[in-house]
């Protein structure tokens, strides 16, 4: 790809352009304030990428690969333990700021 080009440029030469990547020519970069902010591609191009896109794999997840080693219920009341302790660890830091701020 050629180096990106300023979107003055490209609204003077849009017609010239669009042909051009219509054609089959390589796409172009359009760039604002120095950076590239969009790419302009034919449109059996974009169709071709937005089939690709639709067919990729979807991201992996943990799903099913983790086994429950506890009942449920200990499940529950583990969390609640931890959810607790988090509580009161933020309230213990709240206490502490108050007390350096009086100082």
């Amino acid at each position: 790809m050629t180096t990106p080009l300023r979107i003055s440029e490209v609204r003077k030469r849009l017609s010239q352009l669009v042909e051009r990547v219509a054609c089959g020519g390589a796409p172009v970069a359009i760039s604002r304030y120095g950076r590239e902010r969009a790419l302009l591609v034919s449109a059996e191009e974009y169709r071709r990428l937005k089939t690709s896109t639709r067919r990729a794999k979807p991201p992996p997840t943990l799903e099913g690969t983790l086994t429950l080693e506890c009942s449920p219920e200990e499940l529950i009341a583990e969390s609640r333990r931890v959810g607790d302790f988090w509580v009161a660890s933020l309230d213990l830091a709240k206490r502490k700021q108050r007390r350096s701020s009086r100082k």
